[in-house]
């Protein structure tokens, strides 16, 4: 009965024990249940961190050879920079040195003067005209090379030049001095040049040595004193000789004359062939005076220039030729509307003489004479021509035929002084322009005159 109870006992016992084994191996089985869910969100976190530290590990990849790539791009940059960099330090220094150079080796004296005064530079030119070494002229003051009665008045000019800085001569429309460290002057031509820098503006002085040219001025001055002193008394005596030599050559041809004309007794053949020797002799001293007064007056006794229409007045000098014209059986021929010019009148109206009449004088026998006068104008001259077709002459004598007294044909075929050509030559320099021939022989000639509209000094007055 004992051992049946306790079977009972002992089955309940281990129904129970079962029961918490059972209970204790649910337990167990849901907290291992739970520990593996546990160590799958673990793990899954765990992934997904690595996954994230492999993307950022991908990112950071990228990201070193973006940056990699950037580097070798910025270093190839830095190089391209570095080496154009050395390139234009290589040229920079290339330029000082050909600057230096050029600055050292002009022919004139240089220096340079920065804002307050001083001297920063110079070259052994500027330093031989002041008499000194370069090396005592740098750091001195550019006042120290003016003379002492102009230094204030220089620091003045300097201060204002430096405010309103402009490339041009020093001292314009007067003498400039310099004091050289000897103590005595020099005759300078400087010109300014200023140069803008970071420090302020800096003036590059070009200084000549014009002593040379002084007395070059001086001596031509002396000379053309005395060229005028000359030229006053070749005035007084082709004034003198026009006419104190003109009364008694008058009375030689009135008396000659008289003598031919037999008031006083008759000449053998001899004595008349004498006599008109005398009287040609006579006259053509005659001519030949009063073309020299003529080529005298040109300059001393001219006339003021004014603004002149050639058409009138080349109808007055028609009227003058016209027993000539109609000797002839001219045909003058002039354009409707010249070109006015600035000019004597009245040297104008001798010019257009003396080139027609030569034109009528040397004439071709064999036909009429042809003369026509045409011209044109451009800005700054006015071109005349005077053309006709007779004897003509070698185009070797074109410059010859303007000399005083020149003739290319004898006495007795066609009179004259041989002075009309050169008159009309000063006449045409007188108003500042030129004359030139062209000519054929057995054609023609044409006279080319050229006149500028307007002279820089205007000689009439």
């Amino acid at each position: 009965m004992e051992a049946h109870v306790f079977t009972q006992l002992d089955l309940v016992f281990l129904i129970g024990f079962l029961m918490i084994l059972v209970l204790m191996s649910f337990v167990f089985s849901w907290r291992e249940r739970q520990r593996s869910q546990h160590l799958l969100d673990r793990n899954r976190c765990l992934q997904d961190d690595v996954r994230r530290l492999q993307a950022t590990e991908e990112e950071q990849r990228r990201l070193y050879n973006s940056l990699e790539r950037a580097m070798e791009q910025r270093t190839r940059e830095l190089q391209e920079i570095h080496s154009k960099l050395e390139q234009e330090m290589h040229a920079t220094a290339q330029a000082q040195k050909r600057m230096t150079s050029i600055f050292e080796s002009a022919p004139n004296g240089m220096l340079v003067v920065n804002r307050e005064g001083l001297i920063t530079q110079a070259n052994s030119m500027v330093a031989s005209i002041f008499r000194c070494k370069v090396e005592e002229l740098i750091g001195k003051s550019v006042e120290s090379l003016v003379p002492t009665e102009f230094r204030e008045r220089h620091v003045v000019d300097r201060s204002e030049f430096q405010e309103h800085p402009s490339k041009r001569k020093m001292g314009a429309r007067r003498d400039l001095y310099g004091a050289r460290f000897d103590g005595s002057y020099v005759p300078l031509e400087v010109g300014l040049h200023p140069v803008a820098l970071e420090s302020g503006t800096e003036i590059v002085a070009a200084v000549v040595d014009i002593s040379e040219r002084k007395a070059y001025e001086k001596s031509i001055h002396k000379r053309n004193e005395a060229l005028e002193l000359s030229n006053r008394e070749l005035q007084e005596f082709a004034f003198i000789a026009s006419h104190d030599l003109r009364e008694p050559l008058r009375k030689i041809i009135s008396f000659s004359t008289l003598l031919q004309e037999g008031e006083y007794g008759e000449f053998n053949e001899e004595g008349k062939v004498f006599s008109g020797y005398i009287v040609n002799a006579a006259q053509r001293m005659r001519d030949l005076l009063s073309d020299l007064l003529a080529y005298s007056r040109v300059t001393s006794k001219a006339n003021p220039f004014k603004t002149l229409r050639l058409n009138p007045l080349l109808e007055e000098v028609l009227e003058d030729l016209q027993l000539l014209v109609e000797e002839s059986n001219a045909d003058i021929q002039i354009a409707d509307t010249l070109p006015d010019v600035n000019a004597d009148p009245v040297q104008m109206r001798q010019l257009f003489q003396n080139l027609i009449g030569n034109s009528l004088k040397y004439r071709d026998p064999n036909r009429a004479p042809i003369v026509t006068i045409s011209g044109n104008q451009d800005d700054d001259f006015v071109y005349l021509k005077v053309q006709d077709n007779g004897i003509g002459f070698a185009q070797a004598f074109a410059e010859q035929i303007f000399d005083v007294f020149k003739r290319l044909h004898d006495k007795q075929s066609y009179s004259g002084t041989g002075m009309g050509l050169a008159i009309c030559r000063k006449i045409v320099m007188r108003h500042g322009g030129s004359i030139t021939a062209r000519s054929k022989e057995g054609v023609g000639t044409t006279m080319i005159i050229e006149l500028p509209k307007k002279m820089a000094v205007n000689d009439g007055s």
